[in-house]
Formats: C-alpha cells, sequence, structure tokens
C-alpha cells in the first residue's frame, strides 16, 4: 500500500512541478489603479492612483524618493498626473514660480529602486550628491538643501525639501508656495521593515498601506518613460501601461523563441536587475486592437532564488485594464540554472501547506548524505532530516502541523550545494 501511495505521489509531482497557472491582473478600467503581485505565494494588493504621492525607500543603505507616475486615462488621454520639478533653489523661504520650471521636470529613471525622481537632480560628478542631500561621510547622514516643486493631480503646487536621512530616520516638510501651511513630517524605515518603500499621501498628511504583505514581484501600473516622438523629432515623457519588477527581482527577457520549449539555462547569462526589463512592449496597438508577441516569453527570477517562466496571452487595454499572463514555476534558480547542479527539478508543494506538505526532486545521482532543513523568517532550524536521494526522482513528506503559521525556507542539501524553496505554513 505504502509502494502504490509513493507511485502516486511520484507521478502527481512529475504531472504538477512545471504545472502552469493563468494570472489575472487589472489596472482597472482606464488604468486608474495599481496592482502589486507576488508570483511565490499569489499574494497581491490593487489600490487606487492616487492613495500616495511620494515614497521613501526604506532598505538599508538606500535614499531614493519617488514621485507616484501613474496616473488613469479618458476617452483615450491621461488624466493629470503628480509632477516634480528641481526649484533650482536651496532656499525653502523663497516663493518659486512654477512657470519658470517647466524645463526641470524629474522622473523616476526605471532603472532601480535605488533612485527616484527626486535623486534625479544630484550632481552626476559628485558621488557624495544623491539628490534632494548629500552624504556626510563623518556623520553618515545625509544632509538635503535642494528644494522640489511637487504639482498635484487637482492641479495645486506644493514645496518640498527633503531634510535629512540619519540613521533609519527621513525628516522632510512641505508647504504652499507661498509658505503657509508648512508641515514637518517623519518617517522610520523600521516602521516599515519588510516593505520596499514607506509611501506618503500631501491629502492625508501620513503614509499608506499600498505593499501586500510579504513584498512584491511584479509592479503592473501607469508609468512615465522617454519615448522619441517622430511627429517632433524629439523625445518626450509618456504614459505607458506596463510592468515593474520588486526589489531583488531579476528578470531575462527571450525574444523570438517557442515558448513550449524554451530552456531557462539558455538566458540566465540575461538576467538583469533594470525594473523596466519587462516594462510595456509586450503589447503593440495596431489602431483598432491589441497583438501580443506570440514568441516572447521572460524568465523572472525572484528575490527567494526561484524562477519563473511568465508569458503575457491577453491585454484588454483602458475598457478593464487587465492583462492575463501564463506563469510556469521553474523551481530554484541553481536547480533549473546550472548546468552543473546535482538536481534538475526542485519544488514543494502545497503552498499553503496545513497538515504537511510534499518535497520533490529529481537527482542526478544517488546520495546517501543529503540534508533537509527547515528555518523560520528568524533563521531559526524547526526541522531537520537526513535523507537518502536516489538517482531520478525524489518524494519526501515534510510535517508542518505542529509549526505556527507564517513564511519557511525549506533548504535541501545535496554534495557541496544547497537549494532552497519558500513554503507558507497555514
Amino acid at each position: 500500500m505504502k509502494k502504490q501511495i509513493l507511485y502516486c505521489l511520484l507521478l502527481f509531482a512529475s504531472q504538477s512541478i512545471f504545472a502552469q497557472q493563468y494570472q489575472e491582473i487589472s489596472t482597472g478600467a482606464g488604468y486608474n489603479y495599481q496592482h502589486y503581485f507576488n508570483l511565490g505565494n499569489d499574494n497581491e494588493t490593487q489600490i487606487n492612483n492616487d492613495m500616495w504621492d511620494i515614497a521613501f525607500n526604506v532598505g538599508a543603505f538606500e535614499v531614493g524618493v519617488f514621485i507616484n507616475e501613474s496616473a488613469g486615462s479618458s476617452q483615450g488621454q491621461p488624466l493629470a498626473a503628480i509632477e516634480v520639478y528641481d526649484a533650482g533653489t536651496t532656499n525653502f523661504d523663497g516663493q518659486p514660480n512654477p512657470s519658470q520650471l517647466t524645463d526641470y521636470q524629474l522622473l523616476n529613471s526605471e532603472k532601480s529602486w535605488s533612485a527616484g525622481a527626486l535623486n534625479e537632480a544630484a550632481d552626476p560628478n559628485n558621488p557624495l550628491d544623491f539628490g534632494w542631500g548629500i552624504y556626510d561621510p563623518v556623520s553618515h547622514a545625509v544632509n538635503g538643501e535642494r528644494v522640489f516643486v511637487v504639482k498635484l493631480r487637482n492641479g495645486q503646487y506644493r514645496k518640498l525639501q527633503v531634510q535629512s536621512l540619519i540613521g533609519e530616520i527621513y525628516t522632510f516638510r512641505y508647504a504652499n508656495l507661498d509658505g503657509t501651511d508648512e508641515t514637518t513630517q517623519t518617517i522610520s524605515k523600521a516602521d516599515h521593515a519588510g516593505k520596499a518603500h514607506a509611501y506618503f499621501s500631501f491629502a492625508t498628511g501620513a503614509t499608506a498601506n499600498v505593499e501586500p504583505a510579504n513584498g512584491f514581484d511584479l509592479l503592473y501600473c501607469r508609468y512615465i518613460t522617454p519615448l522619441y516622438d517622430p511627429s517632433t523629432m524629439t523625445t518626450i515623457p509618456y504614459a505607458v501601461t506596463g510592468i515593474l519588477s520588486g526589489n531583488g527581482v531579476e528578470v531575462a527577457r527571450a525574444k523570438g523563441v517557442d515558448p513550449t520549449t524554451v530552456d531557462y539555462a539558455d538566458w540566465s547569462d540575461s538576467l538583469n536587475t533594470e525594473l523596466n526589463t519587462i516594462g510595456y512592449d509586450w503589447k503593440t496597438f495596431t489602431g483598432t486592437a491589441w497583438l501580443l508577441d506570440v514568441d516572447l516569453v521572460y524568465f523572472v527570477k525572484t528575490a527567494d532564488n526561484n524562477v519563473w517562466k511568465v508569458q503575457f496571452v491577453d491585454f484588454e487595454g483602458s475598457a478593464t485594464g487587465t492583462a492575463v499572463f501564463e506563469k510556469t514555476d521553474l523551481g530554484g534558480a541553481s536547480a533549473t540554472g546550472d548546468i552543473n547542479s546535482t538536481i534538475t527539478t526542485f519544488d514543494v508543494f502545497p503552498s499553503p501547506a496545513k497538515v504537511e506538505a510534499n518535497l520533490v526532486f529529481s537527482a542526478k545521482k544517488a546520495d546517501e548524505n543529503a540534508e533537509l532543513l527547515l528555518f523560520d523568517l528568524t533563521g531559526k532550524m524547526v526541522f531537520q532530516a537526513n535523507i537518502q536521494a536516489s538517482q531520478g526522482l525524489n518524494a519526501y513528506v515534510l510535517p508542518v502541523s505542529n509549526l505556527s503559521s507564517g513564511i519557511y525556507m525549506v533548504s535541501l542539501k545535496l554534495g557541496n550545494q544547497v537549494f532552497t524553496k519558500k513554503i507558507i505554513v497555514e
């Protein structure tokens, strides 16, 4: 009976390790929402574009300050968006003239979450200049003097100055252009642990809870990118609808391939951390309909070192803002992308798990010294077992009923290699 159960488990595993799933994401009709999504646990958050205005990077040693570039559209025309300009002064008591600032609009870089629009004002010849402030190597503080002008969605203006980042505390102030209603705020990175950013709204005067629990891998939204305009033969900022990747995520773009046979190992050297590697151009508007590239896939390696194959199969445009992609879990990066790896597949399911989880892997050779470990997010080992790996497909039942609900990391040691996979326990 046990042999029959194990056979059924192995048969199921062999069919499901690389099972495809279809995922629908949406910015809503008129692109009025932002959709944050986690590939591994399907956690997602859809928020209104106007829920936040500026965001502060809360990562260690990070000083990025971003503007919310997302804005919906109506009858094909973009709605009013947040805009930020370099006021060209360090005098916060002065009154900037918005009509003189149109040549100084700042945009998020799209390259990394380390530098946002307020960092774009930095002097490229000064490595200590982070745009909004200058790093002091003695005190290790970033001290801000530069003044910015923010145009809100309702057409009103605010002047803004990020005064400092000392330790984990950002201090910033803002006011009407004439100096009235001046307000000083502080944001502690520690209050937003596990997030990429702390998001602030001028309308509420407070931070907003934006990202889903456990972070996000993909952000589907409207954002501004510079595009060449053939009619004026100039580069202009243009609102597009697309995908930006999350903190620690790497993406490889595989174009001109057969999506059913493309091999991650052939594209792993193309992985990069630029936020817009997926971007907006996986779709093309013909004038009457949207077309998707049928020979284009993306390999997404998440921050927990898991690889997904992503192919977009539908985009409905502004009518619904809905896109659909097929995602295929390829397992741990080292297990799928390293030709010298000791295993070729590695998966743990189901996730979430309540009573037990199934660890399935395919080994290139037998190993009597394989070790299975389970850690919580503090790094504490909560389970350990020595197992004998056979050549070919292996399955192991992992008991989890005695564990507290939360996220755990499953590690499999074979020889001198370690393969890790995240699992959620309910």
